[in-house]
């Protein structure tokens, strides 16, 4: 997850200057510093919550489920004595 989440953020940093100087170049228009830090700490967030929930999605289906029989089940499936 570390790797990913710091290559989101390389590739952001890059991508918010390159559009911010493109947004300049042809409009004249300065996107200030600070928008373009919060561009990328939101952009590398997002990606974090995304790799943490597939990284959890990928465990859940690894796991398998219990076998044999349970005792202490409550409901319609226990057998009554």
């Amino acid at each position: 997850m570390n790797k990913t989440v710091w290559i989101v953020l390389g590739v952001s940093l890059v991508m918010v200057n390159v559009a911010a100087e493109l947004v300049f170049y042809f409009t004249g228009f300065n996107i200030v510093m600070l928008f373009r830090i919060s561009l990328v700490l939101g952009i590398t967030t997002i990606a974090a919550i995304f790799v943490g929930a597939n990284m959890l999605i990928n465990k859940l289906e690894e796991e398998e489920p219990l076998s044999g029989h349970v005792r202490d089940t409550i409901g319609a499936d226990r057998k009554k004595c």
